[in-house]
Order: structure tokens, then C-alpha cells, then sequence
């Protein structure tokens, strides 16, 4: 160890939230060095985790090593009765997030001073601005879009106990006229890791190809024990932010403040239903978001529906694992653009996964819970809203892929929390207030079905305040 060199400050993870905290951290200082592991040499054996390979989100198809070092080198164990999954590399599950920002931020950070409601939603706005983000918030902030017409004002005249409501699209395009989807780029557009990168002063930023094994205080600083799967390195830093993921971090400040009872894991709980559609509804994307997001008038924070046309990037997900329906590709694709999935999001409190330390190894699991009942009284809903606005013929197919495959995990280190595991409103450890959280650790996310936005726009927060 380098007893010598005491970095200001060092972020763990290049993902999202990292890179907006970097973003404003940046443009008051020289540079910052990042710790952001991707396994590049070292041949490892498939981990006890396989049954997580058949959820994966079609974007990761043929991304499997990716997973398979995640659970690897963190040491983590997913059991059978879940489905929780995470990717070791460059920008970890930013990769392959789904694209759509719920507009809804002040649901979530009620909770929170006025003062620091309204910072967020500065930033909120700065990132959508600034990035150019497809939507509008206000007449400042708006980088309007041609979207489907699939939807349209006779649906809730019919369904008068439902809203529709239009998400923000993560694109990155700039115009002076009205966008069409079809002028996407989809590689060079989309707002993740690779591209926001290409947007900062790389210069500046000092990358590490190690990952975090353990954290430990080192007189008054703090010190990182890291390894690249060879050989170990120790980091010491006098500031720490963690952005790694909200398992990762919760994993990591686990060991570090020495809690053995289990920690729940919030997310949502998601069901993926198939629809065909009376008329066409043609995709030019490879992978199209949603452009509409469905929830009741009356309880609007019991679930999200949202939809998308047929596109190729599913379809050959779905026959590629239902290899059953393999023989069938050249039908199905035939019929994709008659074919319209949903995805029906459930509020957090349904939710069912949990971490725990065991030995070595830190163990993802869920406990018995049958969610039957409410699936099946919103996708009624939801169908038959479609069914009433005829849209759709009388089918329906749905599938629950298992608690943590809806890939949303938050709010296990929340702010303004009394438990030992939480942090302060400037997201501070509370027992270290050297240590900031910048991912979705923090909010438990209630309300707000679609939260990247409000993590990056906390972030970019911290980023400035820090």
C-alpha cells in the first residue's frame, strides 16, 4: 500500500449515477480517480446462479459472462426463489436500462426539505435540458416527439377510471423540428454510460480496473482493499462515493458497519403480458420504450402499465428462450407488428427480495409470497381496458419471470431513516459522513415506477454539494 497517496476523493461504479455525480463534480475540479472493474483475461467456471440466464433482458442476449462475473467476484449467491441479476463491466446495468424517466419526481422526496426537494428538481430538469432528452416537462424543458397514435383521446373518454400519462424517453437529439422515432440513432442516441462518457472531459477522469472487496476505516480516511481477481490493491481516500449499484453498496456497507440481519431489497414486482392487436402498430426501432404509461385515476400508485409495440430485439429473445417457439420465428415475426407487450409495474410494497450475509458469501433470496391475486385483478384491468377501447382481440398471455425480474433495486440505505443503515439528506453515511451514496440505495421509490431520473438528478445533487 501506498501509505503516501490519499486521493480528495474516489467513486466506485461508472454507471449513471457515478457519471451525473462526476458530471457537476467536474466542472469545479481537475479531475477524479473511478473505480469501475471489467474482467477482461481471467476464464472463471459458470457460478450456482444459471437460473438467472433465462430472465435476462433481451437487450443482454449474449451477455452472460458479463452476469456470471458479477456474482463471481462479489462473492454473491442468487437462490431459486428469485431472479436477481447485475452486470460486471464499463457502465453495469445502465447498459441495458429501459429507456423511459418518469416525469413524477415529487411523489418520492415529499418526505424531504423544501430546500432539497427543489434542488433535485433542478437537476431533474438540467440533465433533460441539457441532454435533450425526448419529452417535455415545462415550456423551458421541452424536446418534443412524434409518438404513436395507438393511444389516442377515445381511450380514457371509454376507460374513465384510468390515465394515461407520457413517460420522457432517454434519447440524447437535438432539433428544431418535431422528432419522428424513426430518426434514431439507436447506439449513438440512447442516454447510457458509453455516451454520457463521451459527453464529460474524459481527460479528467482517472479510471481503475479493480472492484471493491471490503472498506474499512484508515485513521482519519477510509480505506478500499481491492483486487482485480489476481492480485489485491488498497486505495485510501479521504471521501468515498459509492455508485455501484444498489446491491453492491448495500453489500459493501453491510460488511463495513458489521449488520448480519437481513436487509430487504425494494423493487417492483413486474408482470409482462402479450396482446394482438386490431391494427398495425409498426416499430422502425430495433428496441422501442414506451411511449405511454397506464395507472388508475383514483389510485395511481398501484401499479404502471406500460406498452410497446412488437420489435426485433423481443422477438428474438422470446425464441430464444422459449426454445419451443424457435421453428416458429419466421411466423412470429410475421405477426410482430400486430403484437403489443405490457409490462405491469406493482408499488414497492409488494416487493420481495432480501440480502443477507452468510460465511463468505452474501445471499439474494425471497420469502414465500403469493402475488396471484393482485396480478390478476390489474392485468383485468389493464386488459380489459384494451378490450373496451378495442384495440385488441380477445387474448391475453401473461407471464410473472419471478421477484427481482422487474431489474428496479432500491431503498435499502434510505435517507432520513432512523435504522443504522441510512444516510442524512446529503447522503451521508450516517455512522461516516466521509462516505456519500449516490444510487438508488437511498429512495425507496413508492410512487415512482420508472426512477433512474430521480437517481441521476440526486446525484448530479451531491455532485455540486459534495
Amino acid at each position: 500500500m501506498d501509505k503516501n497517496k490519499v486521493h480528495k476523493i474516489l467513486v466506485v461504479g461508472s454507471g449513471l449515477s457515478s457519471l451525473s455525480f462526476i458530471d457537476t463534480y467536474l466542472q469545479r475540479y481537475k479531475e477524479i480517480d473511478v473505480i469501475s472493474f471489467e474482467n477482461k483475461k481471467i476464464k472463471i467456471t459458470e457460478t450456482d446462479n444459471s437460473h438467472i440466464f433465462k430472465i435476462l433482458p433481451p437487450q443482454m442476449i449474449g451477455r452472460k459472462r458479463k452476469v456470471n462475473d458479477y456474482f463471481f467476484f462479489n462473492n454473491i449467491k442468487v437462490l431459486k426463489s428469485c431472479n436477481f441479476f447485475g452486470s460486471l463491466e464499463s457502465g453495469g446495468l445502465s447498459n441495458y436500462w429501459g429507456l423511459q424517466i418518469d416525469k413524477n419526481i415529487f411523489s418520492d422526496i415529499s418526505y424531504l426539505s423544501k430546500k432539497t426537494q427543489n434542488k433535485i428538481n433542478q437537476c431533474f430538469k438540467e440533465i433533460v435540458k441539457k441532454y435533450n432528452l425526448l419529452g417535455n416537462i415545462d415550456k423551458k424543458v421541452n424536446n418534443s416527439f412524434k409518438k404513436s397514435n395507438y393511444f389516442d383521446e377515445n381511450f380514457t373518454k371509454i376507460n374513465k377510471h384510468l390515465k394515461l400519462e407520457e413517460p420522457i424517453l432517454a434519447y440524447q437529439k437535438k432539433t428544431k423540428k418535431r422528432l419522428n422515432l424513426k430518426d434514431i440513432n439507436e447506439k449513438k442516441d440512447k442516454f447510457v454510460p458509453l455516451n454520457y462518457l463521451n459527453n464529460l472531459e474524459k481527460k479528467k477522469i482517472i479510471f481503475h480496473n479493480y472492484f471493491v472487496k471490503e472498506i474499512k476505516n484508515y485513521k482519519e480516511n477510509i480505506l478500499l482493499i481491492c483486487s482485480d481477481g489476481i492480485k489485491d490493491k488498497n486505495f485510501i481516500t479521504k471521501k468515498l462515493v459509492l455508485g455501484c449499484g444498489t446491491l453492491i453498496t448495500t453489500k459493501l456497507i453491510m460488511d463495513y458497519l458489521e449488520i448480519k440481519k437481513e436487509v430487504k431489497i425494494n423493487h417492483h414486482p413486474r408482470l409482462f403480458s402479450l396482446y394482438f392487436s386490431k391494427k398495425k402498430w409498426k416499430s422502425d426501432m430495433q428496441f422501442e420504450p414506451p411511449h405511454t404509461h397506464l395507472k388508475l385515476k383514483n389510485n395511481p400508485f398501484l401499479f404502471t402499465a406500460d406498452f410497446r409495440p412488437g420489435n426485433k430485439i423481443i422477438v428474438n429473445a422470446i425464441t430464444k428462450f422459449k426454445k419451443i417457439l424457435k421453428p416458429l420465428k419466421f411466423l412470429i415475426n410475421f405477426f410482430r407488428e400486430y403484437m403489443v407487450f405490457s409490462n405491469i409495474l406493482l408499488e414497492s410494497k409488494y416487493g420481495n427480495l432480501f440480502i443477507k450475509k452468510n460465511n463468505k458469501f452474501f445471499v439474494v433470496f425471497s420469502k414465500q409470497k403469493d402475488l396471484k391475486k393482485i396480478f390478476k385483478n390489474t392485468s383485468k384491468i389493464v386488459y380489459q381496458s384494451l378490450l373496451n377501447a378495442k384495440k385488441i382481440l380477445p387474448f391475453c398471455h401473461n407471464y410473472f419471470p419471478g421477484f427481482g425480474a422487474d431489474f428496479h433495486y432500491f431503498g435499502t440505505i434510505p435517507i432520513n431513516s432512523r435504522n443504522k443503515l441510512s444516510v442524512n439528506e446529503k447522503c451521508q453515511l450516517r455512522k461516516n459522513k466521509n462516505i456519500y451514496i449516490v444510487d438508488g440505495s437511498v429512495f425507496n421509490f413508492k410512487k415512482n415506477k420508472y426512477p433512474l431520473g430521480l437517481i441521476i438528478a440526486n446525484s448530479r445533487r451531491i455532485g455540486k454539494e459534495i
